[in-house]
């Protein structure tokens, strides 16, 4: 079957993501055969260097053996069962592994005490909101009508496109559309650190702004509104460290902290999306570990697989199931088909094997310095150059708009240049971030700044 033939079939019967129909005559999806590592292959054996991990997903790079043998010997040995009074191993063992590497407030015991498994991101999210939402009626803080039963998020933030997960996205382009169908949340300010650093996260080096974030106009506005709506907020969900799909705004480390520390004197549930900026992104395995933060909630998708797989979980405190025990009435009543799927959990299982015996984290520093350097050249060359800003191995730089073509379609030809040149972008709108696998090479890394630059020079100029 030739790419062109499968494209003819895919425009007939595919309805693809955040694709407008318009574009797919210029822009066709581009058939992929085959993927290692941090190349994608297409049918005619075109390499494409994935610079963005597969939107988010792919930690170890595709195809990683040790995940792939994972997956082939549990759908061999068992594929599924329903998870309503069923078990199995790989559930199990995950979840113990997962409560085992999360934060905790006491380094002797766990902080949390249950997962809860889903299929996908905004599924993790829509979870935690209604469990916060449900403790609160159990507890008698709510009737649904008055008290504690709104959610607060942050401005420009995102966290998924099912009803509740996007009644919480801080973005109005992401809500308007289906705005009366959205619960009535309370939106907060967040500063934006326009030149963060790598260093800016790191605690041990004090004159490098550890509490970034934490003073200033934005968190003492933020702070204000979760104190004067404590009595109606159950929940307020964020972003840790990036606000990914937000233009990979970086708030700082110490905002994060303060908001976290409102919340706990306010009564009010902390959800962490740690759906895009879990498992190494940062550079630590959750990215909340760099403000010292143990949310209520913790949200994991994405790299949770490795990639691999669609699976997701809700990380529940310990002591916070204690209300919905009691009367069969006080079941949390949400379940997704494929909860806990046994190859989806081993794949799991096999990614954070890797995490040890590659010692991935161990790794990174150095991987992060590398790509800051590059990050700084590119900022130092261009002029069109705006903004640049990196937190462990997600790295952004923004361009200046008004040099953009004249359609406004900014974003679409920067993608389209780095596509000529086998390289996979996608920018949002004026921001081109690169978060590739975190094993990616230091020859593929120069690869993608130096098609980076081209980019910028052919749609922007000189």
């Amino acid at each position: 079957m030739s790419p062109t033939d499968l494209r003819a079939r895919d425009r007939a019967v595919v309805w693809h993501p955040a694709t407008h129909f318009g574009d797919l005559e210029q822009n066709p999806p581009v058939p992929i055969a085959s993927a290692s590592g941090v190349w994608l292959k297409t049918p005619d054996g075109r390499e494409i260097l994935d610079a963005i991990g597969s939107w988010w997903t792919s930690i170890h790079g595709h195809g990683h053996p040790r995940i792939v043998a994972a997956v082939r010997e549990q759908v061999g040995r068992l594929d599924h069962v329903m998870f309503a009074g069923f078990t199995h191993e790989p559930a199990v063992a995950l979840a113990e592994a997962l409560i085992a590497a999360a934060p905790r407030d006491d380094v002797r015991e766990p902080s949390y005490a249950k997962v809860f498994y889903s299929d996908c991101g905004s599924a993790s999210i829509e979870v935690a909101l209604k469990l916060s939402y449900q403790r609160r009626v159990l507890c008698g803080q709510t009737d649904g009508r008055s008290g504690k039963r709104r959610f607060a998020a942050l401005r420009n933030s995102y966290h998924g496109e099912t009803l509740g997960a996007l009644a919480v996205c801080g973005s109005p382009a992401w809500r308007e559309p289906f705005g009366s169908l959205l619960h009535d949340a309370l939106y907060l300010p967040a500063p934006s650190q326009a030149d963060h650093a790598h260093a800016d996260l790191a605690s041990e080096h004090p004159e490098h702004r550890p509490e970034l974030g934490a003073d200033s106009p934005e968190a003492d506005a933020a702070v204000a509104a979760l104190e004067a709506h404590a009595d109606e907020l159950s929940a307020l969900i964020v972003e840790p460290i990036i606000q990914c799909a937000g233009r990979m705004v970086m708030p700082g480390a110490g905002f994060y902290r303060r908001l976290a520390e409102t919340c706990r004197a306010c009564d009010i549930h902390l959800i962490a999306d740690e759906i895009a900026v879990g498992f190494g992104r940062t550079g630590k395995l959750i990215a909340s570990e760099w403000s010292g933060v143990v949310p209520d909630l913790m949200c994991l998708s994405k790299g949770l697989s490795g990639g691999v797989l669609p699976l997701a979980a809700t990380l529940i405190r310990n002591g916070f199931e204690a209300p919905f025990h009691g009367s069969p009435s006080n079941t949390f009543a949400h379940s997704h088909t494929f909860t806990g799927n046994p190859v989806t959990c081993a794949a799991g299982l096999a990614s954070l094997a890797v995490f040890a015996e590659e010692r991935t984290l161990e790794g990174l520093p150095a991987r992060i310095a590398h790509m800051e350097r590059l990050r700084l050249q590119l900022t130092q060359r261009h002029a069109a150059v705006i903004e640049s800003r990196q937190a462990g191995m997600v790295a952004a730089l923004v361009v200046d708009r008004e040099r953009g073509p004249a359609d406004g379609r900014l974003g679409l030809a920067l993608r389209r240049a780095a596509m000529d040149r086998g390289v996979l972008l996608r920018p949002l709108h004026d921001t081109i971030y690169w978060m590739p696998a975190l094993n990616v090479g230091e020859a593929e890394l120069e690869r993608i700044a130096a098609v980076t630059s081209e980019v910028i020079d052919e749609v922007l100029g000189r």
